[in-house]
């Protein structure tokens, strides 16, 4: 990981464990950039259902995808149909929470 990567990496963690959110390190050695995973249980229609958020961590303060280097976090939902991006953690977090409402997390 960059000093940039980890920065923003900690920066996440940290809002996320703020807002209490449990997640995980999902990030491989060979992928462009970091990882987190944040995976929550949500009730529909009296069935406890899985729900994940992918996220990938900003790796420097420019973008350039054709040499693997992003500047926002990317957000994934379950399923990968929908990736939106964020240029701060804040923002990250808003977003999981305005998807999450009354919904329970898992560790």
């Amino acid at each position: 990981m960059t000093s940039y990567e980890q920065r923003a990496y900690d920066t996440l963690a940290m809002k996320l464990t703020e807002a209490g959110y449990a997640y995980e390190n999902t990030s491989w050695a060979n992928d462009a950039t970091a990882s987190i995973s944040v995976t929550c249980t949500r009730l529909v229609d009296e069935e406890v259902q899985q729900f994940e958020f992918q996220i990938y961590i900003p790796n420097c303060d420019y973008f350039d995808p054709d040499n693997e280097f992003f500047n926002t976090y990317a957000v994934t939902e379950e399923g990968g149909n929908i990736t939106l991006d964020f240029n701060q953690a804040d923002s990250v977090v808003e977003h999981i929470q305005d998807c999450t409402r009354d919904v329970h997390f898992t560790n």
